[in-house]
């Protein structure tokens, strides 16, 4: 047998040549003596590696705020209902203790001075820019902070770090707390599907009768504690453009009530908009709190919920709600019946 019949072995056919494994490097990365085809497939690869990767550092870091704001939301939470249990000591008034004027004229009325609850001092000790505690029993469970404009808190948790999910703050204009309020205070916060922040305000949105089952706003100051009984819920939107010839109602420029921006104004398109009827008498001498987050009808959609402070006499176990009903015919932005069809009855009588 020759020396060409032994390679080929005894079937007569020439012997494979053994397979050489390549390196990582020579597999993923372009090598000199590699095809044009060799190369446009390696560097698919390769940016397929890099996509694959950024995609995972990205959901990642999603998963980690999401996990990070529960944590910091349950704390915040103990904290201060912890806080809550302490014993505040009265302080007198000035006003009980002042003596008559040299002139015998009556010595002006001084405020007193005003106490912080404790529990607004747990959570000023954390963030300065405290200024109260809003809840809604099952829904809504978090602190409150005011900064200098209505961007910063969008992106930067309590603990002033930037993060997504932000915190729920007041207008930067209002007044909250204190000697001085505004007729209308204004609390914004992120839609969170985790539930936090005004996640649940959904719960109002999807159903109108969820109001029977919470009724009230209980909304702390850092100076006192008082219940809301929401009046309106209704989706609007923020773009002049969809609502074509209706005028924009511009609810989060109502925070104090004037000539401009005027009571009659406000109750009027709060109680047209609203998808909930709930027999709640108003007058323009109540105080009142808007809650406002982001909605998913159509770009740029707000879910609004309108609360009124309970008056002297009133109280959340005694409160009238028998007079609910759902509004059948509730004023949607015009965007809404171009999609939807139908349009807007003024007054359906």
């Amino acid at each position: 047998m020759s020396m060409s019949d032994e390679a080929r072995g005894s079937s007569g056919r020439r012997s494979p040549k053994p397979k050489v494994k390549k390196s990582f490097k020579e597999s993923f990365f372009p090598q000199k003596g590699d095809s044009s085809s060799e190369i446009i497939s390696k560097l698919i690869v390769l940016f397929s590696i890099l996509v694959l990767i950024v995609c995972a550092v990205i959901l990642g870091n999603y998963f980690y705020q999401m996990y990070e704001a529960k944590q910091n939301h349950n704390t915040l939470k103990v904290i201060y209902q912890k806080a809550q249990q302490t014993v505040i000591t009265p302080t007198a008034s000035p006003a009980e203790t002042a003596s008559p004027s040299e002139n015998n004229e009556p010595v002006p009325e001084e405020r007193p001075p005003l106490t912080i609850l404790p529990a607004a001092q747990e959570l000023i000790a954390i963030n300065a820019d405290t200024v109260g505690y809003v809840r809604i029993p099952n829904c809504v469970d978090e602190p409150v902070v005011k900064g200098t404009d209505n961007d910063y808190y969008l992106n930067h948790n309590f603990y002033d770090n930037q993060r997504q999910c932000g915190t729920c703050f007041a207008d930067f204009r209002n007044e909250v707390g204190g000697y001085e309020r505004s007729d209308n205070i204004i609390l914004y916060a992120h839609n969170q599907k985790d539930g936090t922040m005004f996640g649940n305000l959904d719960y109002y949105r999807w159903d109108p009768a969820y109001w029977l089952k919470n009724p009230f706003i209980y909304f702390n100051t850092n100076y006192s504690e008082d219940t809301y009984v929401i009046i309106s819920s209704f989706v609007i939107n923020t773009k002049p453009e969809h609502d074509d010839n209706r005028p924009l109602f511009d609810y989060q420029n109502y925070i104090n009530f004037d000539d401009s921006h005027s009571y009659d104004t406000f109750i009027s398109e709060i109680t047209k908009r609203s998808t909930i009827i709930t027999g709640v008498d108003c007058n323009e001498n109540d105080d009142y709190l808007t809650l406002s987050t982001c909605s998913t009808e159509w770009d740029d959609s707000r879910h609004i919920l309108v609360a009124r402070k309970l008056r002297d006499g009133e109280s959340a176990e005694t409160f009238d709600t028998t007079k609910f009903s759902k509004n059948p015919n509730p004023k949607w932005p015009a965007i809404y019946y171009k999609y939807n069809g139908g349009t807007y009855i003024d007054d359906p009588a």
